[in-house]
């Protein structure tokens, strides 16, 4: 094993310069310039592909029109990050995609620099990082559309990373990013709590890692930690009920009412859902490695018992909360943050269990390497395709076009364009960015009736199935509450765009009306 090093935040994204073919003995190091250059593609494919927005990339554009210590039942982190990249280099999708693709790269390249300084034989380092092409949560969801989980996923793996740093070679560095990486992680999700929980629970099972917790230095890593939260918290405590009301809720919107029916069914979702997670996985590492794979699960290293038993106890917490929480709905991308360390846990089995043949490695290796030359393929094809199975997407929704052809039409800029989810707002935020939008799903987002001036306010709405609606109810209580109960409503008016590369006749629907404030 190399030395670790100061465990600096450079060393752990630095992973060697040399490439190699597959056939190379050791290191693989090639696989930083294989993820690089397929987040490169993915980065371009998306830019190029459509200017409208899925559900959590709109949010980011929606909630980039302020800065605040808070937003919603989200942490902030990923939104102030957002938010300054769009403050240096403006309000685009070329900003969005290239930090979401960004984090994603360094996701990846943490994982990989984790696992080489766990295993002895270094080729499953390639193996893990690769292996979380089989997982379709990171595959798929995670690239298109997760934002705040991405950040947490990164968080996961540096505070992991800096914690076996500490128990191998502590320092006051090693011991002050442990607390800035739990700071942080804290910022990206809430549920960080329990990785924080699950390593802590790791780390006073092993012999070296419990005499770390009664350092005198582990009182910065708890200080760092506080300092990084507080602001944060001072707003969550005066804004608790928006965020517990709205997780509570989420996570509890299967329940049938009955306590014991309730937990029941949360045990069976979670069960459920760790399968969808972490079943394709083990089957490709059960069909490539075969026997080796099985015997593996009996060999038993240092490192394979301190992630299990993050898995383990992350796996205890999560059934108490079902217990006493009644908790019922447990998604994927919840979980995810937990679970995405399976196939490091495989890997480190594996190495346990002595080493692998080359031809099994380089096997293995072949299946993530069709999928990342696979994956842009396939996300772009469900875009550019959709005409043939009238299976329209979000990014084929037109509402650049819209825009501009109602906006054209009427001759005037609106002061204010008002919508109702944060979906609309968002997609209809990237095409004007120097407009403000208005969300009725977030009040946060709203103007006073000073703010909004003079000008045309333009409302704007739409099904998802892009048939044709009238006006919504929420629309029509924002105008009251802005302009007063005796006004009269505007004219609905209905425009027919046609989906971005869509097939004739097919076309959007969407609603809106131009309002015009009366002289005061």
């Amino acid at each position: 094993m190399k030395p670790l090093g100061n465990g600096s935040f450079a060393d752990v994204l630095e992973d060697g310069a040399s490439t190699g073919s597959l056939n190379a003995p050791s290191d693989f190091r090639w696989v930083s310039w294989a993820l690089a250059a397929y987040f490169l593609a993915q980065t371009i494919i998306r830019i190029a592909i459509s200017d409208s927005l899925r559900i959590d990339e709109a949010q980011q554009f929606v909630v980039s029109q302020w800065l605040a210590w808070g937003y919603d039942a989200q942490p902030p982190l990923y939104n102030w990050l957002q938010y300054g990249v769009f403050e240096i280099f403006g309000t685009s999708v070329a900003s969005f995609v290239i930090v979401k693709n960004l984090m994603l790269f360094c996701v990846y390249i943490a994982y990989h620099k984790l696992l080489r300084l766990l295993v002895v034989d270094k080729r499953l380092a390639a193996i893990g990082v690769l292996s979380l092409f089989t997982m379709p949560q990171m595959f798929w969801q995670a690239q298109r559309d997760l934002t705040h989980t991405v950040l947490t996923l990164l968080a996961v793996v540096l505070f992991i990373y800096f914690v076996v740093s500490t128990i191998r070679r502590p320092s006051i560095f090693s011991y002050a990013m442990i607390g800035l990486w739990a700071g942080l992680g804290m910022l990206t999700k809430y549920n960080f709590a329990l990785v924080i929980l699950s390593v802590l629970v790791a780390t006073f099972c092993h012999p070296e890692g419990r005499k770390r917790l009664f350092d005198l230095r582990l009182l910065l890593t708890l200080s760092l930690a506080v300092l990084v939260v507080l602001p944060h918290a001072v707003w969550m405590i005066s804004n608790l009920d928006l965020v517990l009301t709205s997780t509570v809720n989420t996570m509890a919107e299967q329940g049938a009412g009955g306590k014991l029916s309730d937990i029941a069914h949360g045990i069976s979702d979670l069960i459920k859902t760790t399968v969808e997670i972490i079943v394709p996985t083990s089957v490709v590492f059960l069909l490539v490695f075969r026997q080796s794979f099985l015997r593996s699960l009996r060999a038993r290293s240092e490192w394979s018992d301190f992630i299990g038993r993050i898995l383990t106890s992350t796996a205890v917490i999560l059934l108490a909360l079902i217990f006493i929480v009644t908790l019922t709905e447990l998604r994927d991308r919840w979980l995810l943050p937990f679970l995405f360390l399976v196939p490091a846990y495989f890997c480190l089995k594996l190495d346990a269990a002595g080493r692998q043949s080359q031809t099994d490695i380089k096997k293995f290796l072949y299946i993530p390497i069709v999928m990342m030359v696979a994956l842009p393929i396939v996300i772009a094809g469900d875009i550019l395709l959709a005409r043939f199975f009238h299976s329209y997407q979000h990014l084929n929704t037109p509402y650049g076009t819209f825009l501009d052809k109602v906006i054209a039409a009427e001759g005037k800029q609106p002061s204010a364009i008002v919508t109702t989810t944060w979906h609309k707002a968002g997609n209809i935020r990237v095409n004007m960015p120097d407009t403000s939008v208005v969300s009725t799903a977030y009040p946060a987002s709203d103007l006073s009736r000073q703010a909004l001036g003079k000008g045309p306010v333009l409302l704007v709405w739409n099904e998802r199935n892009g048939s044709q609606s009238s006006m919504p109810d929420e629309l029509k209580q924002w105008l009251e509450a802005k302009f007063g109960k005796a006004i009269q409503l505007p004219s609905q008016q209905d425009i027919a765009v046609p989906y971005y590369y869509g097939k004739e006749p097919d076309r959007y629907h969407f609603g809106y009306s131009w309002y015009y404030p009366a002289a005061e």
